[in-house]
């Protein structure tokens, strides 16, 4: 496979979300940036479905990382220009260790 670095131009941050309780008891949750990287931006599919008479939109798109040592799993998030997108599948690309392909959604409420 043949990927131009030059195409991993988007800055990522791969974010991970622990619940912990406060002083007085309540659950809050605390973000942890796991990894921050260049990626390469794919934009896969985008969808309008309407549930519950409201209108949604759900966006799957693909990032293109180098690989890391860093665990990475799917119950973390990547954020994107200040969007976070949950991770749907983790793919190491080719048969090389060199990238990794991480595949995400993101629903939205519209209107």
């Amino acid at each position: 496979m043949n990927i131009n670095p030059g195409e991993l131009k988007h800055r990522i941050q791969i974010i991970r979300r622990d619940r912990t309780a406060d002083a007085d008891g309540y659950d809050t949750i605390a973000e942890t940036v796991v990894h921050t990287c260049s990626a390469k931006l794919t934009q896969v599919s985008g969808t309008e479905l309407v549930q519950a008479n409201a209108d949604f939109a759900r966006t799957k798109v693909r990032f293109l990382i180098r690989h890391t040592a860093k665990p990475i799993d799917r119950k973390m998030l990547v954020r994107y220009a200040g969007t976070d997108y949950e991770i749907v599948y983790l793919n190491r690309y080719g048969d090389t260790r060199e990238y990794m392909e991480i595949w995400c959604e993101r629903l939205t409420q519209e209107g």
